[in-house]
């Protein structure tokens, strides 16, 4: 009878560990008996529009320590410790460490570093080969394309925002081992091969983006702002071109020491950040007002410097004011008395309608990390003084990818495009695994508006910013912003200086905006700041285009060289200033309200263009 429950105990045990606990029992000993070494997957490469390879990857090691096959571990923690410029007590703790199978020493080792350990002979030391990350150009679209963490995780950018795209599957190869750790040759068990990332490929083109690079990179030297950034879209298809910030750093060097510095700079001003974009916000108010028909480009206005709205003086910054004139002469004088009168006449309600319409105060949904919607006062709180100040481009802020694209939107015929940086996800083969194509948000003006506007802003560039950026023999449209900086509530001696602008005018392809913050040269002003390093990317692209110049419009060039010595007016009173400047056939803007002038940009003795814009201070 005890031999018969004996026997049932024993029965039934084998039927638990065979059937109950078989599965489980076999992974342990599985494990118990293999090693198994992983082989990473490759991250998928991110491009350019025309295939350039801008992030790719190269060869670098994992290396590992197996401390039941050490068989000498001083001598395997000292070679690891000084190759790998590690703590040797921390190496040596993990080498003598035989309660694990192994033990990672150190991720993305370089290969000739692994050369090194390999000469050594030493036994126990594993190598896995990785990939590590390279950019190709280096300090390049840096706040676009971004990077990724040490072990191939998209942390910034285009790597982070598509990283589910760009990150492949491991593969891992299974080995036999001894009792004691030791791996046993040719013993495979199985082999699970890594499945490669997919291919992002961007809007971007990388020569283009070079151009804008160059463009900026000058701006910085000359102007030394706390910050500038710039964007080149297509206005028909919302594609971004190029997308540049600075201060930028190098991709292959991040500064990963001081984490502060790095996220200050990884981040994407173009889409992150706000500003208010002042003159060039003139361009989408003049469209507004014409779509709504409460303008048109023969109406006249009068400026005596000044308007009166809500008890509240809104100067134009001609103090003296323009006079009498057109719409267009309004648009080219960058007159605010005018656009005050526009933005009274659409209405709070329609100028809202229009934020809307633009896309203000909201989000595009933009394939990329972090996009702010900007900020719009409450339309309930909002006065006629605010309304008033909104149609200069004060009292509301918004990002420079909003501010262009809505550019964009009323020169391309007068429809708002989803702006993009990804054109196409592809596989290792070049198989277009997803496609994005163009897409229309809405429409906001109609084409005879549209029509116009191109027109009035080639205007501008002819007849008032034209010598800074008018090209013999090609059509540019343009504007330019100046807007004086909020803080704690009060306006302070601080400037972001900007230029939009379009090339061909009459048919745009390209639309450029460059945005300054706080110029530091002593010059502020759009025109002087901004302009000049849009005409730079203008003539690039015209030379990358090879387009050919309408020799009809070379004659239409309205300033060949700078004929005019600049004089001295400093001390001058500002009303003979004004005279001096106005016989000379020059223009003038004025920072302060004093008596007296102070300050001049040019300076004394500067050639200068026949209706160049002079800078007086006061």
């Amino acid at each position: 009878m005890l031999i018969a429950f004996i026997f049932i105990l024993l029965i039934t045990r084998l039927v638990i560990v065979q059937l109950v606990q078989g599965i489980s029992l076999q992974a342990k000993a599985l494990d118990q008996w293999t090693r198994d070494l992983p082989i990473k997957a490759t991250r998928g490469l991110i491009c350019d529009t025309n295939g350039n390879v801008l992030a790719t990857n190269y060869s670098t090691y994992d290396v590992y320590v197996r401390a039941n096959q050490v068989t000498d571990a001083s001598a395997v923690s000292l070679t690891l410790s000084s190759i790998l410029g590690i703590d040797f007590e921390t190496v040596y703790k993990k080498v003598t460490d035989k309660s694990k199978s192994e033990s990672l020493i150190k991720m993305q080792v370089q290969p000739e570093l692994v050369e090194k350990i390999k000469e050594t002979n030493l036994a126990g030391i594993v190598m896995s080969e990785n990939s590590s990350r390279y950019y190709t150009y280096g300090d390049f679209a840096t706040q676009v394309i971004g990077f990724t963490t040490i072990d191939n995780i998209g942390q910034a950018g285009i790597e982070a925002y598509a990283n589910k795209y760009l990150t492949g599957v491991d593969g891992y190869a299974l080995q036999e081992s001894d009792v004691h750790g030791v791996q046993i040759d040719n013993t495979i068990q199985s082999y699970i091969p890594s499945i490669p990332g997919l291919n992002v490929n961007l809007t971007l083109d990388a020569n283009v983006q070079r151009f804008t690079e160059n463009a900026i990179n000058q701006l910085v030297q000359d102007h030394k702002p706390k910050t500038a950034t710039a964007i080149v879209m297509q206005p028909n298809t919302g594609e971004i071109l190029a997308m540049c910030t600075k201060p930028s750093y190098d991709l292959n060097n991040i500064p990963r020491d001081n984490v502060s510095l790095l996220m200050e700079m990884t981040k994407n001003l173009s889409v992150v950040d706000v500003y208010e974009p002042g003159s060039t916000f003139k361009v989408l108010t003049t469209a507004a007002a014409l779509e709504e028909k409460v303008t048109n480009v023969d109406d006249t206005f009068y400026d005596p410097g000044y308007r009166i709205i809500d008890g509240e003086k809104i100067k134009c910054w001609k103090l003296t004011g323009h006079g009498h004139q057109t719409l267009v002469e309004g648009l080219n004088n960058s007159c605010n008395s005018v656009f005050v009168d526009l933005a009274l006449r659409l209405g709070k309600d329609k100028m809202y309608e229009y934020f809307a319409k633009y896309g203000f105060g909201q989000i595009y949904d933009v394939d990329f990390l972090g996009e702010s919607a900007g900020i719009l006062m409450d339309i309930d709180t909002a006065k006629n003084c605010d309304v008033a100040r909104m149609g200069f481009g004060q009292a509301i802020a918004v990002t420079p990818l909003q501010q262009i694209n809505a550019i964009c939107s009323v020169v391309n015929g007068g429809n708002l495009m989803q702006p993009h940086f990804i054109k196409s996800i592809t596989d290792s083969n070049g198989n277009i695994v997803q496609q994005f194509s163009p897409q229309i948000l809405r429409r906001v003006v109609s084409e005879d508006t549209s029509a116009t506007i191109r027109s009035m802003m080639e205007s501008v560039i002819k007849q008032y910013t034209g010598i800074y950026s008018f090209i013999p023999g090609y059509r540019i449209g343009g504007k330019t912003g100046t807007s004086q900086k909020y803080e704690n509530g009060a306006i302070v001696q601080k400037f972001v200086s900007s230029f939009v602008g379009t090339y061909p005018a009459d048919n745009p392809e390209y639309v450029v905006l460059i945005v300054v913050d706080e110029p530091s040269s002593g010059n502020y002003y759009g025109s002087v700041v901004a302009t000049p390093y849009a005409k730079l990317i203008f003539q690039d692209i015209i030379s990358y285009e090879q387009d050919e110049p309408n020799e009809n419009l070379s004659s239409d060039l309205i300033l060949v060289k700078p004929t005019i010595k600049m004089p001295n007016l400093f001390g001058m009173s500002i009303t003979d200033a004004f005279s001096l400047l106005a016989s000379l056939d020059l223009q003038f803007q004025v920072m302060g309200e004093g008596d007296f002038v102070i300050g001049q940009t040019p300076a004394e003795g500067t050639m200068v263009y026949k209706r160049a814009m002079i800078i007086l201070s006061t």
